[in-house]
């Protein structure tokens, strides 16, 4: 007969069992941690695999989203506090309200107050003081006729508010894109063609409708702001001249300010001096009492302060895109003040005005397009070209088959390279800050300098 079964012996073995079959299953799940050919990495499941929105967020894409954002806040706040400074201003010289006088005087202070400011931000950000200062000889020959230039644009625009509406001077200011592109031909900044110069006639048709039926027109008015707008265009052509010079050290915005400001404050003093003079000036009823004199010159330095920030967001938008970028962004800013001042001032708008500001708002989103379509041809040549460069490197060719290193455009040139998109100009600009995760092999290295070309520090 067949031994007994010991029950006890049995349920031991038993237990045993199963402890041994809980221990290997709890040693084999950081095995899989570690494995990379176990059956549960093979086999992974779609929770294990990264979204889609994970594949999306690729350095190249972050760095895009950073600057898009970085540029749609300067012209934010570039739109802001422009149309602040253009209700003031017409609130400030026109006689339906406070009535003040003198434009150019109240102009020159301004100059002053960005002055002080600049001044300031230099003296508490060490970071900021750029290595360089322009010669005696380049202030004289090239600084000092932008700091005219736009000492005469904002001159007789705030001298224009005195008898037109600020809706027709917005109007009339927006063809300045057409004095930039004039003078952008002859600075051989663009390339005269014949759909640019199509584009001056229709800008030029459009403020030619709006003038014709302006119920309340001022020739004298219009004269200012006509003859502004020519000197706006010549300003930022010279200013977009400055800042792709390092070596004059203008490129950052408060040093730009901190070294015109004080031409253009000069110029704007003298010619208060010669149109309104000081003694009429300070003997008006704005100066009888100290406390008048305190309040008008709290009013007159709350616009500095208004210019000073604005002209700050014109310079950032203008270093990280291009002086076209900020033409074409007026569109949207020109209609939201106009539409501001009817609500503010009762302006009105006639049909005949309504189409000519149309077609000149037609003709600035015109040359957006074929900038933005010649930016795209542009932008694949020049990848293309380095890529095959790149393919000729790796087989050992000679040198000979290569073409000469590019030195790069101006960086702030209105020509297609330097503003490949108008709202992400620049995408590349924090490029290197945000590739620091990838591999630092040659493909990598040799695809980030194909980007190099494009980015604006």
């Amino acid at each position: 007969m067949p031994p007994p079964i010991d029950d006890t012996r049995h349920q031991s073995a038993v237990n045993d069992n199963i402890e041994l079959r809980s221990s290997l299953d709890e040693d084999s799940y950081p095995l899989q941690d570690h494995d990379p050919m176990s059956s549960e990495r093979l086999l992974s499941t779609d929770d294990d695999r990264p979204t889609k929105t994970q594949q999306k967020l690729s350095p190249h894409k972050k760095a895009l989203l950073k600057s898009s954002a970085i540029n749609l806040f300067w012209i934010t706040s570039w739109y802001t506090f422009a149309t602040f400074l253009s209700v003031y201003n017409k609130w400030m010289f026109s006689a339906e309200h406070y009535n003040f006088q003198f434009p150019l005087f109240v102009s020159s202070i301004h100059m002053v107050v960005q002055f002080s400011f600049a001044g300031l931000s230099l003296l508490l950000v060490p970071s900021i003081r750029p290595p360089k200062r322009p010669t005696i000889k380049d202030y004289m020959y090239k600084v000092f006729p932008c700091a005219l230039a736009t000492s005469l644009d904002i001159g007789l625009s705030n001298l224009s508010l005195k008898t037109i509406t600020l809706s027709f001077y917005t109007m009339c200011k927006s063809s300045t894109l057409a004095f930039v592109l004039v003078f952008a031909f002859l600075f051989r900044l663009e390339k005269p063609s014949i759909k640019l110069i199509g584009i001056i006639l229709i800008i030029i048709v459009g403020v030619l409708l709006m003038v014709s039926d302006e119920t309340e027109f001022e020739l004298v008015g219009f004269i200012a702001v006509m003859t502004a707008s020519a000197c706006g265009g010549l300003r930022w052509s010279l200013t977009e001249v400055l800042l792709r010079k390092e070596s004059m050290g203008l490129s950052n915005p408060f040093a730009s300010i901190f070294f015109l400001a004080p031409a253009q404050a000069v110029v704007l003093l003298i010619l208060a001096a010669a149109v309104e003079g000081y003694p009429t000036i300070f003997g008006s009823v704005f100066f009888v009492t100290l406390e008048d004199g305190l309040f008008t010159a709290l009013t007159i330095l709350i616009g500095g302060v208004l210019a000073f920030v604005m002209i700050s967001s014109e310079f950032f938008l203008i270093k990280r895109t291009s002086v076209v970028t900020l033409s074409v962004c007026g569109i949207f800013k020109e209609v939201a003040t106009i539409f501001i001042s009817t609500l503010v001032f009762g302006d009105r708008l006639t049909v005949i005005n309504t189409i000519g500001l149309c077609i000149t708002l037609f003709g600035i989103a015109l040359y957006n397009w074929l900038k933005l379509r010649r930016a795209a041809e542009q932008a694949r040549k020049h990848i293309h070209d380095e890529e095959l460069q790149h393919q000729l490197a790796s087989t050992d060719d000679t040198n000979e088959h290569l073409s000469p290193p590019s030195s790069g455009g101006p960086m702030y040139s209105m020509v297609a390279e330097s503003t490949p998109i108008l709202l992400v100009d620049g995408a590349m600009t924090n490029y290197r800050e945000s590739k620091d995760g990838l591999d630092n092999s040659d493909d990598d290295d040799e695809h980030n300098k194909r980007w190099d070309q494009y980015e604006l520090r």
